[in-house]
């Protein structure tokens, strides 16, 4: 094991991803992941040097599945050189600009925005939580999904609702996917090779959660998340943009309160809703070839709004040097590509179908010659968060140094 590594832990909803990584390399000394972490059901996968195993979760809970982690990664005499875990917090409010080492009150911070985002923060302190009772004196650092759009011009930011709405209780914009969003940027930049010029990229991160980033210069100009991860693209179970005046018809004729319709919202609709019968893409995919109407209607509703948002972003951008599809979706779903960039031709994006269906190595070309530059780029929040914790962590040291 290469000294001074990092751990990091990214706790969604209903898993827990986690890796290793010294400092000088992308590629993580071990991986892993605890699926279906709610369900009873749950596996816990380890890969290192090659190996992979699978075991069944012994909680179904998240603070369990960390401390069962922990546990192993202890056995396997993985944690020893580990200086520092890092946590994604997918929700740090207006007062989480950057990577925060976790103390008291960012703690307190990561809580009080609960409200904001009540699927992810409660695991992700549960995961912060977890650490600390068995690891008490390992430093953690918060990186914030909210964090790369923190920064969003005023016209992106804020909604059309009374001035004090926003100054009382925080109503604007906050965005997500941040930490891939951020990944992308950094990337292109390398990519894209552009010296001087503030690069222009809209990243389109597709997966069970779905959200595109106009990104110039490195910085997030506009991001089709808002307030809560509801808003914006059609995604796995979650409706995203709709009629606020249709919120109260549902609850009448539903015959529920505001909070047992949003729950709705964010799990029973999206691609889910629509087919009726699921929220996974392939699946979708495979049913439509099979002649299932509603199937057909989910993917072609998931591409047309994408397509209608990843439009809207030459505004902000004043143009485009070039579109990514990173996630899941993004990455593994030709199809999906293809029929989105069937609306965005007129724009001057056009796939080759060979490089489209056979990505090769990324970051991926899979644009026609004579197009704005399309690319697919494998999601790494991981490795953003590790960088991220690595960066704070060499600061601070740089700065308890005597002068």
């Amino acid at each position: 094991m290469s000294p001074s590594t990092l751990l990091v832990f990214n706790c969604g909803s209903s898993s827990v991803k986690f890796a290793i990584f010294n400092q000088q390399q992308q590629t993580p000394l071990c991986h892993g992941q605890a699926s279906e972490v709610p369900s009873g059901k749950g596996q816990l996968t380890l890969t290192h040097n090659g190996d992979t195993e699978s075991r069944p979760l012994q909680q179904n809970h998240h603070r369990g599945a960390v401390e069962q982690i922990l546990q192993r990664l202890e056995q396997t005499h993985l944690l020893p050189e580990v200086i520092a875990v890092g946590h994604r917090v997918v929700h740090g409010g207006a007062g989480a600009q950057d990577a925060l080492l976790i103390d008291t009150d960012v703690r307190a911070l990561i809580e009080d925005c609960t409200d904001y985002a009540p699927l992810h923060n409660p695991v992700n302190l549960a995961g912060i939580d977890a650490v600390a009772r068995q690891f008490p004196h390992l430093p953690q650092v918060a990186v914030f999904d909210t964090a790369f759009h923190s920064q969003l011009p005023a016209v992106a930011r804020y909604y059309a609702v009374p001035k004090q709405w926003r100054k009382d209780w925080g109503v604007q914009r906050y965005g997500f996917h941040g930490i891939n969003h951020h990944y992308i940027a950094q990337r292109m930049a390398t990519v894209l090779e552009q010296p001087g010029k503030q690069q222009r990229v809209i990243s389109a991160h597709l997966g069970n959660g779905c959200s595109v980033c106009a990104i110039k210069g490195g910085r997030s100009l506009d991001t089709s998340m808002g307030f809560t991860p509801l808003e914006g693209l059609v995604m796995g179970t979650r409706c995203g943009d709709l009629d606020p005046g249709l919120m109260e018809y549902l609850c009448q004729k539903l015959n529920l309160d505001i909070t047992g319709l949003t729950d709705q919202l964010n799990h029973n609709a999206g691609l889910q809703g629509i087919s009726g019968h699921s929220s996974d893409m392939q699946a979708l995919l495979r049913a439509s070839d099979q002649g299932d109407e509603d199937a057909t209607l989910a993917i072609e509703l998931f591409c047309y709004r994408l397509a209608k948002y990843i439009a809207a972003y030459f505004v902000p951008l004043g143009g485009l040097d070039a579109l990514v599809f990173t996630g899941g979706i993004g990455e593994h779903a030709s199809a999906i590509r293809e029929r989105t960039l069937r609306w965005l031709a007129p724009l001057g994006l056009c796939l080759d179908p060979r490089r489209n269906h056979q990505p090769g190595a990324t970051p991926a070309c899979i644009s026609a010659p004579d197009s704005i530059p399309v690319y697919v780029v494998p999601a790494n929040e991981e490795w953003m968060i590790a960088r991220q914790c690595f960066e704070l962590l060499n600061a601070t040291q740089d700065q308890e140094k005597p002068t």
